[in-house]
């Protein structure tokens, strides 16, 4: 078959394929099946990445904040223990006397609004107060007022 300016169909079809259709059988099956070839070290590449990430992300994401606590514990042994995390700061209240304490707290963590709270801790109990981040806190500020109760 002879023609001018084109190539038979027949031979242009034979010249262009070069088993492509095979190869995107090949494609298909490795991304249907995970059959990927696989190379030795990029396995143990991708994991090692992960593990950096998982490892170094909190701590480069994690709140750093100041806790300041303004006691007034009007002559009570109250101990004030307070424990920051990320995303929340909880006060630990022991009460060391022998009759009923109660604590006021008042939280305030600009720009956050301030948040208030009450705890009637018995004799020899640890209370808790749990304040919770809604935004990025830089310093938190708990005043603490503790009075006797009959």
């Amino acid at each position: 078959m002879i023609t001018v300016g084109f190539a038979p169909a027949w031979r242009f079809k034979e010249e262009t394929d070069h088993g492509n259709r095979r190869l995107r059988d090949v494609e298909r099956a490795r991304v249907v099946h995970g059959a990927a070839v696989r190379r030795p070290g990029r396995l143990k590449t991708a994991a090692l990445a992960l593990a950096l990430i998982v490892l170094v992300a909190p701590a480069a994401f994690a709140q750093t904040y100041t806790v300041e606590i303004r006691p007034t514990l009007n002559d009570l042994d109250v101990k004030i223990e307070p424990v920051a995390t990320t995303s929340m700061l909880v006060v630990r209240l022991t009460n060391n006397m022998d009759h009923r304490v109660r604590c006021r707290l008042r939280f305030d963590a600009s720009p956050q609004t301030p948040h208030r709270s009450s705890l009637n801790i018995d004799p020899g109990r640890t209370e808790q107060s749990v304040f919770r981040a809604q935004r990025k806190w830089f310093a938190v500020v708990v005043e603490v007022n503790c009075e006797a109760r009959p």
